[in-house]
């Protein structure tokens, strides 16, 4: 990689970066200062200057008179367009979340596939006041950790999933993911247990588009000790009818013929 594309590559990641400070700041009692912005990102005030000049004049960052900047108004043009590029899928899945919380008493959620990550986009939270609670909304998540990231790779072409996995150049690692890969596949869902967040398990099926895809995993989360080992069959059931019913749905927006399956209505717990 020559020189100026590295630096036109960490330029682009320093101006992100400051729009996810501003992002983190946009609940402060007043909008940051450049200096503040500065200190959040590592800069020096001056280039935190010039980078919030630069995205003030594209919309996404708005000046205040008092040298105080915020988010800018083209934001929301990005954020409508999200919601346009993904809608049906989100306000599909948002109804199985809701029928996964209920029937399991847990946490639900929706992870949208981004290449090799996934980004929690929608969660669905359990009425127990000790729950798992998702705070990396729209964050990448690595596919090699936690049963969503397993239940997609799991539902992902054989050849791509060897090539991701013969990128990683970890073998011990790989065994495990390979053979929790192999579990997933037999049983139909991906089971975790601590494998993001000690005493936090998850159960996850992976959800595909009309095309066939593999668009996005929903899964149930919550403490261990309310998803022991000799739950795990039953939430499984529970998760992959509702990936199969998000599945079907889409797939009744768009014309194309698959099956209707109906999440499980029965109580698990």
């Amino acid at each position: 990689m020559n020189a100026a594309r590295l630096t036109g590559q960490q330029s682009v990641k320093r101006a992100i970066d400051v729009l996810f400070a501003l992002e983190a700041m946009a609940t402060s009692p007043s909008p940051p200062r450049a200096s503040q912005v500065a200190a959040a990102v590592d800069l020096n005030r001056t280039t935190a200057w010039r980078y919030l000049q630069t995205l003030a004049e594209t919309g996404l960052v708005r000046e205040f008179g008092d040298g105080r900047f915020g988010l800018g108004g083209r934001t929301l043009s990005l954020a409508e367009a999200y919601t346009r590029q993904w809608g049906d899928l989100d306000a599909v899945a948002s109804v199985a979340l809701v029928r996964l919380r209920d029937t399991t008493g847990e946490t639900a959620a929706l992870h949208l596939r981004q290449g090799w990550s996934r980004v929690v986009v929608r969660q669905v939270e359990s009425y127990h006041e000790l729950h798992r609670t998702y705070r990396e909304l729209g964050q990448p998540i690595s596919l090699l950790t936690g049963a969503p990231s397993v239940a997609i790779l799991a539902a992902i072409d054989e050849a791509e999933r060897t090539a991701f996995l013969d990128a990683q150049g970890s073998p011990d690692g790989r065994r495990a993911i390979e053979q929790a890969v192999a579990d997933t596949i037999a049983a139909g869902y991906a089971h975790s247990r601590g494998a993001r967040v000690p005493g936090v398990a998850s159960v996850a099926a992976a959800v595909r588009d009309e095309r066939g895809q593999v668009v996005a995993a929903v899964n149930v989360t919550g403490p261990e000790d309310r998803l022991p080992e000799s739950l795990a069959a039953d939430l499984g059931a529970e998760v992959a009818a509702a990936a199969a019913w998000v599945e079907a749905r889409l797939a009744d927006r768009t014309g194309a013929p698959t099956p209707d399956p109906v999440p499980n209505e029965g109580a698990t717990r």
